[in-house]
């Protein structure tokens, strides 16, 4: 081979080397349109009994959440019929045509499930597509299936206590539930069938949703292990109310899956929305005082629940407030304080803005009152009130002192000035003609 048709095929080699490096590096670079991230979120909520029966009725609730930032149209739900689930066509698929952003629908499905199921734990295939897509994306979801999950333990479960702070949301709020379950059973066995069981009570999972628009940020607690009798354990399930939340009652579901369907626990747990908050009533009109105003307020907390950090603080242009601030603290529902303060250095604008601060559980909040107090009269200092005192002294003295003259020596004031004046003129005279004289003699 001649060098020349070497060195030709080594420049053939580096060149096919180079274009499948560009090749690769542009696929990288331009790469294959990737579908974007769903904006669906499709969640199993309920299901009702738990475990499943062979051979009887389940009810599933499906819950569809638009987690993107704008509308979806022409959603469309369904659940697949297989071996194990079945429905009926009609039944089977759910569709709306708008679910706008930051928006939950929710559908319940009754299926059949099939008499010869074995036990254990099955997929229930959920799918769904958006804005007339003809893709479907498939979501799966755990279905058990049997009796008893736990053949040792049968204690009972409660509710023992519903708890939230705060006590009562105001709309934007976010809190807690803590929600108490208690193993029920008085002693350490029970008896079923002529067997004897222990009365432990396993929570398998536990799970707080709503149907309306409050959100539950917390996910479902699984595999919580099992409770001695007489013990209880405390969950928290953190949510959210909308800002635009109107006043009410807010009806949340809780469901707790215990060792059989025999033993789950669903109850609704409600929470109250109120938009009311501190309010500042003024007590008696505006008062003027020698140094300036006095304001009386009544402080009262119209919310339906506890409110702490409470304070309160007025703010006015170019005027000055004693105190400064009117701190509160704690105030339970249908609290009163009274408020007390005084403004001084008020000029232009006679409207004086009253904030209260305060919590609502872990959110800060502020309302606000406005009082018209009236134009300030802007006081003399101290100095010059002790002048006009002087003043009104010294005239009040030279009436009595003519009179006085008048009675006793017949002259006028004005005449005995005169006189006194002579007098300390002549004195004035009389020292410098000394001094003149003192000087000649040395």
């Amino acid at each position: 081979m001649s060098k020349k048709l070497k060195s030709c095929i080594q420049v053939f080699i580096a060149l096919m080397l180079i274009l499948s490096l560009f090749s690769g590096s542009a696929a990288a670079f331009l790469g294959t349109a990737q579908p974007a991230p769903p904006s669906l979120k499709v969640t199993l909520v309920d299901q009702t009994p738990f475990p499943a029966q062979p051979g009887q009725q389940i009810r599933f609730w499906i819950q569809a959440e638009n987690i993107g930032n704008g509308p979806l149209e022409n959603v469309t739900i369904q659940v697949m019929s297989d071996s194990i689930f079945t429905i009926s066509a009609a039944e089977a698929t759910r569709t709306y045509s708008t679910i706008n952003a930051g928006t939950k629908v929710f559908h319940e499905y009754i299926m059949h499930v099939a008499s010869d199921a074995p036990d254990g734990p099955r997929e229930l295939t959920v799918r769904h597509r958006t804005n007339n897509s003809s893709l479907w994306i498939e979501e799966k979801f755990v279905v058990g299936i049997g009796g008893i999950i736990d053949t040792d333990n049968r204690g009972t479960l409660i509710v023992e206590s519903v708890r939230s702070s705060p006590e009562v949301f105001k709309p934007g709020d976010e809190g807690i539930i803590w929600v108490t379950l208690k193993n029920n059973a008085t002693s350490q066995t029970v008896t079923a069938s002529n067997r004897s069981y222990m009365a432990n009570a396993r929570i398998n999972s536990a799970d707080l949703y709503s149907r309306d628009n409050i959100v539950t940020r917390s996910d479902a607690v699984n595999n919580l292990g099992i409770i001695a009798p007489q013990d209880n354990v405390s969950i928290p399930f953190r949510i959210s109310v909308p800002e635009d939340a109107l006043d009410g009652t807010y009806i949340l579901t809780l469901d707790v899956k215990g060792s059989s369907f025999e033993y789950n626990i669903r109850r609704n747990i409600e929470i109250n929305v109120d938009s009311s908050g501190i309010r500042a009533i003024q007590s008696r009109p505006v008062t003027t005082t020698a140094t300036g105003k006095t304001v009386e307020l009544d402080i009262v907390n119209a919310l339906q629940g506890s409110v702490r950090g409470v304070s309160i603080i007025p703010v006015a242009e170019g005027m000055s407030f004693y105190p400064a601030e009117f701190f509160i603290g704690e105030m339970r529902p249908d609290d009163l304080y009274t408020a007390r303060f005084n403004i001084t250095q008020g000029h232009g604008d006679s409207v004086v803005e009253f904030r209260a601060v305060y919590f609502n559980g872990d959110n800060p909040h502020e309302d606000s009152m406005f009082i018209d107090i009236g134009p300030m009269v802007r006081q003399s200092s101290g100095i010059m009130t002790l002048l006009i005192y002087f003043i009104i002294l010294l005239l009040i003295g030279a009436v009595v002192g003519h009179f006085y003259l008048k009675k006793k020596k017949n002259m006028s004031l004005i005449d005995w000035l005169k006189l006194q004046k002579a007098a300390v003129q002549e004195k004035r005279k009389a020292r410098k003609e000394k001094k003149q004289l003192e000087k000649k003699n040395e």
